[in-house]
């Protein structure tokens, strides 16, 4: 989210070319475009940090590099539920949980 999608191109290719055996999982935490586009959170814009890409699915992260493939994607209110019961109910709700950021699984 932090990233241009060229950088995170360029990190994919980095991670590929420096892993030579193909038992490696990465675990990519992303924000929709929807999300990086129209949402301001205070204690982000006081850091100087800004969201700068965002993707709607793992799937558009994997296909910036050859070697890579997407596994499945998880989304943060899994988490949330533990610590807040009420995510229960309103993870159930398709909007929130796209919303929501995720857990890109990845596999070389």
């Amino acid at each position: 989210m932090y990233l241009s999608e060229s950088d995170v191109k360029k990190i994919l290719d980095i991670i590929s070319g420096h892993f030579s055996n193909n038992n490696v999982t990465l675990f990519i935490e992303f924000m929709s475009p929807f999300v990086v586009k129209r949402i301001k959170e205070k204690s982000i814009d006081q850091s100087g940090a800004k969201f700068t890409w965002g993707a709607s699915s793992g799937k558009e992260i994997a296909a910036l590099s050859e070697k890579i493939s997407f596994v499945e994607d998880r989304s943060l209110v899994e988490g949330m539920e533990v610590m807040y019961p009420v995510y229960k109910v309103i993870g159930k709700i398709k909007p929130v949980r796209n919303i929501s950021n995720k857990i890109a699984v990845l596999r070389k």
